[in-house]
């Protein structure tokens, strides 16, 4: 594989994370439902701005320790109970414009480092195709860091759009109520997910 072609790969992988229904696309969808899509957009910069911390992190981690995978399924259990409160707080909305800033950098933050399925997809996926593109070129994590964030940002600002265009329609329909409580439900089925894998993971080492 060529340099060019990884790096496309990375845009792929970035890409079909982005789309990939979790906590921080139900976020933004969720933000844009509150405020329109100019909003939403400040979840998504938040959540990149975070993931970009995480990843170089993740990067630089592993190129100095090796980083127990048990590690990683312990702080879901934190991010389960983030998701659980997120969920709570979605719920009693009930008008667009309502509650204030429910998503701030330090919340979205706090939910991406607790989030154990990104550091596993990061772990998993993304640093092995990283310090791949590493052998082929100088610091190439970190290009297949940038592809990779473009193509998260791609996806996820282009579902979020097209979800927003129902916006109009929740309005006049007086469905907004409901459709948080559909958000709310998603996350406690993530949160549920994230603690349940966790259990398992432990449950099953000897």
């Amino acid at each position: 594989m060529g340099i060019i072609d990884q790096v496309i790969g990375a845009f792929v992988v970035g890409f079909i994370g982005g789309a990939v229904p979790g906590p921080v696309l139900t976020t933004a969808m969720a933000e844009s439902l509150r405020k329109g899509f100019g909003k939403s957009l400040g979840v998504i910069f938040r959540a990149m701005f975070s993931e970009i911390i995480l990843a170089v992190l993740v990067l630089v981690a592993f190129s100095l320790v090796d980083v127990p995978q048990s590690f990683f399924y312990a702080i879901s259990f934190v991010g389960a109970m983030i998701l659980l409160w997120f969920a709570a707080r979605l719920w009693k909305v009930k008008d667009i414009g309502e509650g204030g800033e429910v998503f701030s950098f330090a919340k979205i933050f706090f939910l991406m480092v607790c989030n154990g399925l990104f550091w596993l997809y990061w772990i998993t996926v993304c640093v092995p195709m990283a310090f791949l593109l590493r052998q082929l070129l100088p610091l190439g994590q970190f290009v297949f860091l940038a592809g990779f964030e473009l193509g998260w940002l791609a996806s996820t600002a282009g579902v979020v759009f097209v979800f927003s265009r129902f916006r109009p329609l929740l309005v006049k329909k007086n469905l907004v109520p409901a459709a948080f409580k559909i958000f709310s439900a998603a996350f406690v089925l993530f949160a549920v997910r994230l603690a349940a894998e966790s259990i398992n993971f432990f449950a099953g080492r000897p």
